[in-house]
């Protein structure tokens, strides 16, 4: 079990903070030298491994892992502890003849503290003892040999979550609303209005593109981390504006979701303009597509539309398909012809794609409760 103290997170949030800097991306190797060099090691606090220590300080560590295995650690900016921090050192002053038992207890104020060194004891082996004599008028007993393995709660959790995709193992703790159920500080919000073009609605951004991210299964990290995409880039033309969220044990103004990082770039790198979209009729395309039906994400919803099919590439990640998919949509929106059932439970549209056996294709949605009002079912002839 994890034994970190209050103050012991107040330490390692200063240590890794001063070492490593707040809001850098940072290989998980470089974190575990940080505290290598202060003699700790994750041992200390009761984890494994540094990994693990990082999923106990999820308060202000944001672990990112890529495809290929490489996993990153983020140092967040933690408001209480950085008051904490600054409060270190302002002692009341003392008057003249001041007693200390006569003064005046208050609230104790959060220290960190270093914790402590958990020395390994090396237990010698003991000597083998020497083996007993045969005794050939006994029979012999029949040997058993039971392994027993012993595996913590925590160890099952973190085993199942790693081996399920992130967005899913996500997706259900997620918020639902983004303005109902987010808290954005001004600190954040002021980095938007600074990258993003002066017309352009920070909040309204948030929303939509959380809501679009949410539907094609974009939102990464854990339940309670997650990071999504914005539609905009930055200064490099390819990486999108990353805003990473975070959940608190209890509410803050009727909100358990925080606004905590704005991955933007340089800001020193961003012209008047802003930054730009991410251009074309084809992006605004799908952005209304995935605001309007939850797809679960781009790979399987093209993935059922290709089995439909006869075989073909469609180019690189089936792209052929999305681009027709979501043109389509599109013109079903602006001309009304997306056909609804009578009770409103079900919903469907031409793909205008023939299927193998030459019979049209419709694709199949399914009414859902929240701000995305369709669900997609599957892509089928009959309807």
């Amino acid at each position: 079990m994890p034994k970190i103290t209050p103050g012991n997170r107040l330490y390692l949030y200063q240590l890794l903070s001063r070492e490593v800097g707040v809001g850098r991306q940072t290989l998980l190797p470089r974190l575990e030298e940080v505290l290598e060099a202060d003699g700790l090691a994750p041992q200390d606090l009761g984890c494994d491994d540094m990994r693990g220590l990082c999923e106990e300080l999820s308060e202000f560590v944001k672990l990112t892992v890529f495809k290929k295995g490489y996993v990153y650690g983020t140092v967040l900016a933690c408001e209480e502890y950085d008051r904490a921090l600054e409060l270190l050192g302002r002692e009341e002053p003392k008057a003249a003849g001041d007693k200390p038992w006569k003064r005046r207890r208050g609230a104790k104020a959060l220290k960190p503290v270093k914790p402590r060194r958990v020395e390994k004891v090396v237990v010698p082996e003991p000597e083998p003892e020497p083996e007993p004599e045969p005794d050939p008028e006994a029979a012999p007993e029949p040997s058993i040999s039971l392994t027993i393995t012993y595996v913590p709660e925590h160890a099952r959790e973190r085993a199942a979550s790693e081996a399920a995709p992130k967005p899913a193992a996500a997706q259900s703790d997620l918020p639902q609303d983004f303005h109902r159920d987010v808290r954005c500080p001004d600190e954040q919000l002021s980095v938007l209005y600074q990258v993003l073009p002066p017309d352009v609605d920070p909040m309204a951004t948030l929303e939509e593109d959380f809501r679009a991210a949410r539907s094609t299964g974009s939102v990464e990290g854990t339940r309670s981390n997650a990071t999504f995409p914005l539609r905009y880039l930055q200064p490099d033309g390819v990486t999108p504006v990353r805003v990473s969220l975070r959940r608190s044990a209890m509410p803050v103004a009727g909100k358990r979701w925080t606004l905590v990082d704005v991955d933007a770039g340089e800001p020193g790198e961003v012209g008047l303009e802003g930054l730009d979209e991410a251009a074309g009729p084809l992006a605004q395309a799908e952005r209304l597509l995935a605001t309007t039906v939850q797809l679960g994400s781009w790979d399987e919803a093209l993935a059922s539309l290709a089995d439909s099919l006869a075989p073909d590439s469609w180019g690189p990640d089936r792209c052929v398909l999305r681009g027709y998919l979501t043109l389509t949509f599109a013109r079903v929106q602006a001309e009304g012809l997306l056909g609804v059932s009578e009770d409103g439970s079900r919903a469907w549209f031409e793909t205008g794609i023939l299927a193998v056996e030459g019979k049209p294709l419709y694709a199949r949605l399914s009414a859902c409760d929240g701000d995305i009002p369709w669900h997609l079912d599957g892509f089928s002839t009959e309807l």
